[in-house]
């Protein structure tokens, strides 16, 4: 998907750029039909006015915790979000080696499927070795390790629960259940990340 992360040191290339402003223009979009101002987004998702504005204008672009609060404060998901910048795809296959990413704190995540109807595949490339914030959302999720190793936590009131997945395990749980995930070991990991469920917006 043409969503691009950061090349560190270097000037974003046109295709980045490019791709940087369709997410911009597919939130802005989205505001407009919620009718919610550049203030109110800030103030729901805990993110500066000037960053989404820049966002916006295709200056940025963010995380995906980033975009995980743009897209919770405007009822929808970040899924439906990389989907509207990506526009129309064909069934031509995408080529891992081209694959484009959008930021993570040590690697990347690209949107291998949406379907508004059913489910969504996200493919996470390089994971952080320290736990970041939980996340909690409406939908099941169901995580596949491709490559490496990872610990997973789920917390429900206060009490939390691990488990360390190898490469081919799974697990599934409610979305509505806090959950987060790191690397674990030397070894670059490759996660997918199943929502399954019609969202709610």
């Amino acid at each position: 998907m043409p969503i691009v992360g950061r090349t560190a040191g270097r000037s974003p290339s046109p295709q980045q750029r490019d791709a940087d402003a369709r997410l911009g223009r597919a939130i802005r979009v989205v505001r407009h039909d919620r009718g919610m101002t550049l203030v109110q987004v800030a103030e729901a998702s805990g993110l500066s006015q000037p960053f989404l504005s820049q966002l916006e204008h295709g200056r940025t672009r963010p995380s995906m915790r980033s975009l995980f609060r743009i897209a919770a404060a405007l009822g929808t998901t970040q899924q439906a979000l990389l989907s509207m910048a990506a526009g129309t795809t064909s069934d031509e296959p995408v080529r891992g080696t081209g694959a484009a990413l959008v930021d993570l704190e040590t690697g990347g995540a690209r949107l291998l499927l949406h379907d508004p109807a059913g489910a969504d595949v996200t493919e996470f490339v390089g994971i952080p070795t320290e736990f970041g914030e939980y996340f909690s959302h409406e939908r099941r999720e169901l995580l596949y390790v491709a490559r490496g190793r990872i610990e997973v936590e789920l917390r429900e009131a206060d009490d939390s629960r691990f488990a360390t997945l190898e490469a081919r395990d799974t697990i599934a749980y409610a979305g509505l259940v806090e959950h987060r995930f790191r690397q674990v070991g030397p070894e670059p990991c490759i996660v997918l990340v199943i929502h399954s469920g019609a969202p709610d917006a």
